[in-house]
This record gives C-alpha cells, sequence and structure tokens, in this order.
C-alpha cells in the first residue's frame, strides 16, 4: 500500500507540472493577442487624444494602459505564468473602467465635447466582463495549482519530454517505440509510464498495471508478432512489436511483479 500510495503521489506530481505547463503554453499563445490588444489601445488613444495633443489624465490612462498592455503581452511570451492571466484582466478591468466613466461624464456634460456614447459604453461593458472573467480565472488557478511548479519543475519536465521523444528501444531499456494508431513513444519510469504522440505536448502519465501489451504470436517466424497496446481501459490498436520493444515492456511489467500475461 506505502508503494501505491508513493506511486500515486509521483503520478499526481507529474500531472500537476504537466497541467500547469500547458497553462503557461495557453499563456504564451494568448500574449499575440494581447499585443494586438495594445496595438488596438494605442490607436483609440490616438484618435481620442494624441490628435489634440490632449495629454490630460484620461489621455495618460489609455496610453498608461496600451503601454502596460504590451509590456505584459512581452512578458508572457518569455515567462508565462499564471500571474499574466491576472495582469491582461486588471488591464481590461482599467480600461473598460475608465471608458465608461469618460462617456458618463460626457453624457453628464461634465467633460466637454462628445463621444460616440452608448457605442462606447458597449464596449466598457464588454472590456470590464473580460477583465473580471480573467480575474476569476486567475484564483481558480490559484485554487488548482496551491503547489505550484517551480521553472526548474518545467524545465525538468521539458526535458523528461524531450527524452519521450527521442526514446530508442534498441539503445535504452526504459524505452518504448510503438507504431500504434496513434503512435506513441513512452519512457518506463519505475511504476510509471509517460506516453507521447508524436507532435503532440500533452502526455498520458499512467500506472504500470494500467498499461498492457497483449501479445499474439507470429505465424511466421520471420515477421514480428502481433500485440494490441491497452492503456486505462482504451485500446489503441492492432500493431506489430518487434523484439526490443516487448523486451524492454516486459522486463518493465515483471519488475512490477506484473509479467506480461498476468493481471
Amino acid at each position: 500500500m506505502d508503494d501505491w500510495m508513493a506511486g500515486e503521489q509521483k503520478r499526481a506530481i507529474l500531472r500537476n507540472v504537466a497541467a500547469y505547463r500547458e497553462l503557461c503554453r495557453h499563456v504564451r499563445r494568448s500574449a499575440t493577442s494581447g499585443l494586438f490588444f495594445g496595438a488596438f489601445m494605442l490607436v483609440i488613444w490616438y484618435f481620442l487624444f494624441g490628435q489634440q495633443n490632449d495629454y490630460g489624465i484620461f489621455s495618460l490612462v489609455y496610453l498608461g494602459l496600451a503601454g502596460l498592455e504590451f509590456t505584459v503581452a512581452m512578458w508572457n511570451k518569455i515567462r508565462p505564468s499564471a500571474e499574466g492571466v491576472l495582469m491582461d484582466g486588471v488591464v481590461l478591468l482599467v480600461f473598460g473602467g475608465a471608458t465608461a466613466v469618460r462617456q458618463v461624464l460626457f453624457m453628464m456634460g461634465i467633460l466637454p465635447g462628445g463621444g460616440p456614447g452608448a457605442f462606447m459604453l458597449i464596449f466598457a461593458a464588454l472590456w470590464l466582463w473580460q477583465g473580471f472573467g480573467h480575474v476569476k480565472q486567475y484564483f481558480a488557478i490559484r485554487r488548482a495549482f496551491s503547489e505550484r511548479p517551480t521553472t526548474e519543475h518545467l524545465r525538468w519536465f521539458e526535458g523528461l519530454l524531450r527524452e519521450v521523444r527521442e526514446a530508442d528501444p534498441s539503445t535504452d531499456p526504459d524505452a518504448l517505440d510503438l507504431p500504434t494508431r496513434p503512435p506513441f513513444r513512452a519512457k518506463l519510469l519505475g511504476d510509471t509510464a509517460l506516453f507521447l504522440a508524436p507532435g503532440g505536448s500533452d502526455p498520458l502519465i499512467v500506472a504500470r498495471n494500467h498499461v498492457q501489451i497483449e501479445r499474439i504470436p507470429a505465424k511466421d517466424p520471420d515477421r514480428d508478432a502481433e500485440a494490441y497496446l491497452v492503456i486505462e481501459g482504451d485500446d489503441f490498436g492492432r500493431f506489430r512489436v518487434d523484439a526490443d520493444n516487448w523486451r524492454n515492456y516486459a522486463k518493465w511489467k515483471a519488475d512490477g511483479g506484473q509479467p506480461p500475461g498476468a493481471n
């Protein structure tokens, strides 16, 4: 039982790192839209204030927010983190709030001139709603990642995935390279295995007793045997398993007291 708990804790840590890595990848991808939104904010500032050489409080707020959005987006490109989601939300909230206040002041006659009125209020409400959603999402992320992986953890995990992608069963006894559907490469780490499809970035992290390769002896001795791969009850099809893959798999299962053919 203690060994089982230790294995479950290890897999939980690996899954936590994998999930946070995927979050960081999402933040990095969304940073591109942040750069475009920063440019959009700068365009709004130019037409509302820059052309009139207006450098009042609202002009400085808009210009500062455009610069902040660019900074946040660039930071998210370089060092993505959960805080990138929060900062995006803060920028949207302040931008939407400033736009709403400015339009209300126009409508009350406190500010001279005029503006698009209800049209800009609709956009302001949209930005406020999006900003609130980002902030809410950030606090949900904080709850989900109470133990957040460090940069070193993420770097180590990237190295591990690189090992999986380069797995060569003929030279690495802890590697599998299976022509399943989709094809999988894997690293066998004690009572845990990491499976990764080509071009994929989200590995399957599973316990040894949840991985089964059922081999069907070949009728022709000059051909590799056929087999089925089943991971956590999912069948990944019939394929030919060569001697290197079968040797590594059989030893891994036998090391855990589950020799091939045993359930």
